[in-house]
């Protein structure tokens, strides 16, 4: 009977043992993985981003503030351009004065 125990309890200390190395190496090897992971992607992102800046149009990012320009120039002279209301003395802003 006690050979059983002492043989169950070497049994069990082993089997945990096993379990809590099992889990180590787990931990270990998730841990190498997931900073592989974020390492490639990060380096993944940096080359797509150099890689479409490279192939990105310039005169494609310059259209859009000419257009600005030239609108907010046309929209300059249209006010400068309308006719404007004479102001005589008998006419007032407010005509609850």
């Amino acid at each position: 009977m006690i050979r059983s125990r002492s043989f169950l309890s070497t049994l069990a200390f082993a089997a945990a043992a096993c379990i809590l190395a099992g889990a180590s190496a787990f931990s270990t090897v998730t841990y190498h993985v997931a900073r592989t992971c974020t390492a490639v992607r990060a380096f993944v992102w940096d080359f797509v981003k150099d890689v479409t800046a490279k192939f990105e149009s310039p005169a494609l990012r310059l259209v859009a503030r000419p257009v600005e320009l030239v609108q907010a120039c046309a929209y300059a002279l249209r006010i400068a351009k309308r006719e404007r209301p004479q102001v005589r003395p008998q006419w007032r802003m407010c005509p609850s004065i």
